[in-house]
C-alpha cells in the first residue's frame, strides 16, 4: 500500500502574496473529496502532502484526486528516510513488489530540502548505479521503460513510479459563488464544470415542466447535478416550475416565445442570485449553435439584468462540447430522455430579435409578474 499522495499544482504557484489562500483552499478540497481515506493533508515545500490510511484503495484515491480542481499532477508514493542506503533498499524492494520487469530505467530527483548533502544529479548517479548493478537494467535517459521518481522534502524521501495528470485550474471556492442554469442538455453541465475549473463555487437552478419536485429528483437532471456536485463541495440544486411563464405568454408572438422564455429564466435566476449572494449567473450559450443563441437573441434575453451572465462555452462548437461532456462524465446522462421546458416552446424562433421589441412585449404580457410568482415556488432539492 502507498504511504502518501504527493500533489503538485501549477497556476497556484504564480499567485504571489495570495498564494496561501489558494493552497489552503486546495487542502480543504482534497480533505473533502478524500473524506475518511486520509489521516492528514498538509502544505509542504510548494506541494501538498496527503497521508493515506493503510486500508485505502489506490484506484479510489486516483479517482478522487482526479476530481479536484487546482491539481496539475499527483503521484501515489512511498515514504523513505533521507538516507542513500535506505532509499536504494526501498526502491529495489518496491520494484520487486510492483513486479516491474523493465529493460531500461532512469532516475529523476527533485530536492526541495537543500540541506540534503547530495545534489539531485548526485542522487541520480549514485542510486542509478546501484539499480544498474542490482537489476541488470540499462540506463535510458530519453525513453526508459520505467522512471524512478524521488522527491526530497519535509525531511523525508518520497518514491514513486507514475505521475497522474490532474484537472488543473483553480481550487473551487476561491473565485466566489455563481448560479448556473441547468437544463437536461449537453451544454449547461459543461459550462458549470468550466466555471468550477476557474475556482467558482457553482449552485444550480433548474426550471421544469414536471408535476412536482419528486419527478425532478427521479429524472436525469438530478443525476447530472449529483455528478457535478462531486467536483464542488456543498453544491445546491434549486428547482422551480415554469407554468406561470406559460400562463402569461399565451398571447406572445410565436417567433419570440423562446427568447422571452430565456429572458424569464435569466430574470428568475437573477432574483435568486441577489437573494442568495451569487456574483452572477452561468449559461451554456454557444454563439449560433441554435437559433435562440444568436448574438441578437442573447442580447434581447439579458437586457435589463443587473448581474453579469457568464458564458464559458460562447466560442465552443458542438464537437468540442461533446468531447468535454464525455471527459467530465455527463455525456451519457444528458442523452437520457427528459421533458425539457424548451421542447414545449416554439421550435422555429426569431433569429434576429430586437431587444427593445422583446422588452416591450415582456412588459405588455406582464412577464415580470410571472417571475415574481415563480420566485415563491423555488425549492431547494436535497
Amino acid at each position: 500500500m502507498y504511504d502518501v499522495a504527493l500533489v503538485h499544482y501549477g497556476e497556484i504557484g504564480t499567485k504571489g502574496a495570495n498564494r496561501h489562500i489558494f493552497e489552503n483552499a486546495l487542502v480543504e478540497n482534497i480533505k473533502w473529496t478524500l473524506k475518511d481515506k486520509t489521516s492528514d493533508v498538509l502544505r509542504i515545500s510548494g506541494r501538498v502532502l496527503v497521508r493515506l490510511k493503510s486500508d485505502v484503495c489506490s484506484e479510489e484515491i486516483k479517482q478522487a484526486l482526479g476530481r479536484v480542481f487546482g491539481i496539475a499532477w499527483f503521484a501515489l508514493a512511498y515514504e523513505s528516510a533521507q538516507d542513500m542506503g535506505a532509499m536504494i533498499k526501498d526502491i529495489l524492494r518496491k520494484l520487486t513488489e510492483h513486479n516491474i520487469k523493465a529493460k531500461s530505467f532512469m532516475i529523476q530527483t527533485k530536492r526541495a530540502d537543500k540541506n540534503f548533502p547530495y545534489t539531485s544529479i548526485e542522487v541520480n548517479k549514485i542510486i542509478g548505479a546501484r539499480i544498474l548493478e542490482s537489476t541488470g537494467m540499462s540506463v535510458d535517459l530519453e525513453n526508459p521503460d520505467v522512471t524512478v521518481f524521488i522527491e526530497l522534502a519535509n525531511g523525508k524521501a518520497y518514491l514513486y513510479f507514475e505521475k497522474v495528470r490532474g484537472l488543473g485550474g483553480l481550487p473551487v471556492g476561491v473565485s466566489g459563488k455563481v448560479l448556473s442554469l441547468l437544463s437536461g442538455g449537453l451544454d449547461s453541465p459543461v459550462a458549470a464544470w468550466l466555471m468550477m475549473k476557474r475556482g467558482c463555487h457553482v449552485d444550480f437552478l433548474h426550471l421544469h415542466a414536471l408535476r412536482d419536485t419528486q419527478e425532478v429528483r427521479e429524472s436525469k437532471v438530478f443525476e447530472i447535478f449529483r455528478h457535478l456536485s462531486s467536483f464542488c463541495k456543498d453544491s445546491k440544486l434549486f428547482v422551480a416550475p415554469f407554468y406561470k411563464f406559460l400562463e402569461k405568454a399565451l398571447k406572445a408572438p410565436i417567433k419570440l416565445e423562446l427568447v422571452l422564455f430565456r429572458k424569464f429564466m435569466l430574470k428568475l435566476a437573477e432574483v435568486l442570485a441577489k437573494r442568495e449572494g451569487y456574483l452572477g449567473m452561468v449559461t451554456g450559450d454557444s454563439i449560433g449553435q441554435v437559433a435562440s443563441q444568436t448574438l441578437r437573441n442573447i442580447w434581447s434575453a439579458q437586457r435589463g439584468l443587473d448581474l453579469p451572465v457568464y458564458r464559458p462555452l460562447l466560442t465552443y462548437d458542438k464537437e468540442e462540447i461533446i468531447r468535454l461532456a464525455k471527459r467530465i462524465g455527463t455525456y451519457e446522462l444528458s442523452l437520457k430522455k427528459y421533458k425539457d421546458c424548451c421542447s414545449i416552446i416554439a421550435r422555429h424562433p426569431e433569429t434576429s430579435s430586437k431587444p427593445e421589441i422583446v422588452q416591450e412585449i415582456w412588459d405588455k404580457l406582464g412577464l415580470e409578474e410571472a417571475v415574481i410568482g415563480t420566485v415563491g415556488l423555488i425549492e431547494l432539492l436535497e
